[in-house]
């Protein structure tokens, strides 16, 4: 038997209710890797163990608020790294940009995640 979640539904619409925990996984599943392998770069944040303190917060019983907390903590500080070096990979080659491109990207997703989470 799989994984298993209750899921509301809104009955006026007859459309099941999205919640911040089904949206936060969708989306770690969807683009942590591409987060783990920009965190490569980054020596002092661990990919992994970033994802996994977001993560933690995705188990059954945590509140909606400590999940909001987690994910306001990370955009922040992906934008913190804009300020410092990097270790390149051969892929990066003058592509500086690109990485606080990236950075960006992701701490706006994380941002929203969050803001959907303390609506939810």
């Amino acid at each position: 038997m799989g994984r298993q979640e209750l899921i509301t539904i809104d009955p006026r619409t007859g459309v099941p209710r999205a919640t911040a925990r089904r949206l936060v996984r969708s989306f770690m599943d969807r683009h942590g890797s591409g987060l783990d392998d920009l965190l490569r770069r980054f020596p002092s944040v661990p990919g992994p163990a970033f994802r996994a303190a977001i993560e933690r917060n995705l188990r059954p019983g945590e509140a909606t608020l400590e999940l909001e907390i987690a994910l306001e903590e990370a955009g922040a500080t992906l934008l913190s790294l804009r300020a410092e070096d990097f270790t390149p990979l051969p892929v990066d080659a003058g592509s500086r940009l690109n990485i606080d491109a990236g950075l960006r990207w992701y701490a706006a997703r994380l941002h929203d995640l969050a803001k959907a989470a303390r609506y939810m």
